[in-house]
């Protein structure tokens, strides 16, 4: 009788999610910085949800950087209210979130769109963009008894703003100005 019960669950849940979708976007402050500057980043999270209820329950995962080696991770800032642990820092990827609202505790914010805000500080030059591991959750609506839809990377439309991190002005005129010294003495 419980697996009837179990997968008679399963099954609405799967007939909820049936047509919804979420939107994540990974976005940036500039398109282009100098290795050494700071970029700030937001998870914007939209959905085509048809009750003014729904909401964003929350995310398990981590935010992967295109090439961690590109900067430094920090100031992280999570929108919602439970915070089940602290995220780690490996380069510019943010590892171990996990976060979320719940109708049951009152914090179940249908406006919440950006999730999450972080800086990285940019260790080198190349581009710089991001993806997520791990399941987003939605909540079709405010009951406190409603199971959320879960949205995995293949299943979630994830687009991310892409940053270039070129070098620093001063590195390039040093460069130019070395050359200018080796021509002379070869001269």
């Amino acid at each position: 009788m419980k697996a009837i019960a179990i997968t008679a669950i399963a099954g609405l849940a799967a007939a909820a999610s049936a047509g919804n979708t979420i939107n994540v976007n990974f976005a940036a402050t500039a398109s282009e910085i100098n290795v050494g500057d700071t970029v700030n980043w937001t998870a914007v999270v939209t959905a085509d949800y048809t009750d003014a209820s729904a909401y964003l329950g929350g995310f398990v995962g981590d935010f992967v950087a295109s090439d961690s080696s590109l900067g430094t991770a920090g100031n992280w800032v999570s929108n919602f209210s439970g915070n089940a642990t602290t995220p780690s820092v490996n380069g510019a990827s943010v590892e171990g979130i996990n976060s979320f609202n719940s109708a049951l505790l009152g914090t179940d914010d249908s406006g919440l769109t950006m999730a999450f805000s972080w800086s990285v500080t940019a260790d080198a030059e190349g581009l710089l963009d991001y993806s997520s591991s791990g399941t987003w959750s939605y909540f079709g609506d405010d009951g406190i008894f409603s199971l959320p839809d879960e949205y995995d990377a293949q299943s979630a439309n994830i687009t991310s703003d892409r940053v270039s991190i070129v070098p620093a002005p001063g590195a390039l005129a040093l460069l130019g100005l070395g050359g200018l010294i080796a021509g002379r003495r070869r001269g």
